[in-house]
């Protein structure tokens, strides 16, 4: 079980079906350290609003709560959906290809997206689901940019728990970061909440990659809170 997961919807994005409250006393149940809501961009219709970025604290001390938001991939320029006006508050920015972008495209052209969107935004801290077969790309060129960048690339729990990605395809993915020496995050991407802080079905395959302890930044809720708190400068570049 992941100590913070990073990656997790509540209903204020339109796949996600519970309440901040209800995902903090289920965080509480079992016994993690932290949770970082990532709702979309409002291009998928995410519905983000100033009350919980300004004003929302954790009633639990032993719970530490990251605001965060799953921005959208806009065009092959690299634009997200990233909202200025939230900037300030946000902990943790993930980026990914969403339906808003058209399928088909070809390996070529979202792997050049992707890396747009890395080179172009700092605020960028995860490409989420990189293993997605709708909007595949070459793993070995990602991780090489998102290496160059600090930016970690997700092993996304649901993708595999509920067969949305191949065990083979994202094997490929894992042991691309390895061989280019790329940071990865386990996270739930929880959208019900029995999926909150779940990595049970990606982790044994990043011991059959023989992936490197060091480059999981999600292996602890410390080494989680380091890698947050060493991309904090960029979200004000």
């Amino acid at each position: 079980m992941l100590q913070i997961d990073l990656h997790v919807h509540t209903l204020f994005s339109l796949c996600g079906i519970h309440t901040v409250m209800e995902l903090l006393e289920r965080a509480r149940m079992l016994g993690m350290k932290g949770l970082a809501i990532t709702d979309h961009g409002l291009t998928i219709g995410g519905r983000l609003n100033s009350p919980f970025f300004e004003r929302f604290q954790s009633p639990y001390p032993e719970i530490k709560v990251l605001k965060g938001i799953e921005c959208n991939i806009l065009d092959e320029k690299g634009t997200i959906d990233l909202p200025p006006n939230f900037v300030q508050w946000i902990d943790v920015v993930l980026a990914g290809i969403h339906p808003n972008i058209e399928k088909g495209l070809g390996r070529e052209r979202y792997t050049d997206m992707v890396i747009a969107a890395i080179e172009k935004n700092p605020s960028i801290d995860i490409i989420s689901h990189p293993n997605d077969p709708a909007y595949p790309v070459d793993y070995l060129k990602l991780a090489r940019s998102a290496k160059n960048k600090g930016v970690a690339l997700e092993l996304n729990n649901s993708k595999i728990l509920y067969k949305r990605s191949s065990v083979e395809d994202t094997i490929s993915l894992i042991e691309a970061c390895r061989d280019m020496g790329c940071s990865m995050a386990v996270c739930s991407d929880t959208h019900a909440i029995l999926e909150l802080g779940r990595d049970d079905s990606v982790m044994p395959l990043l011991v059959k990659a023989n992936f490197p302890e060091e480059l999981l930044v999600t292996r602890t809720a410390e080494t989680t809170l380091a890698f947050i708190d060493s991309r904090k400068k960029n979200k004000h570049c």
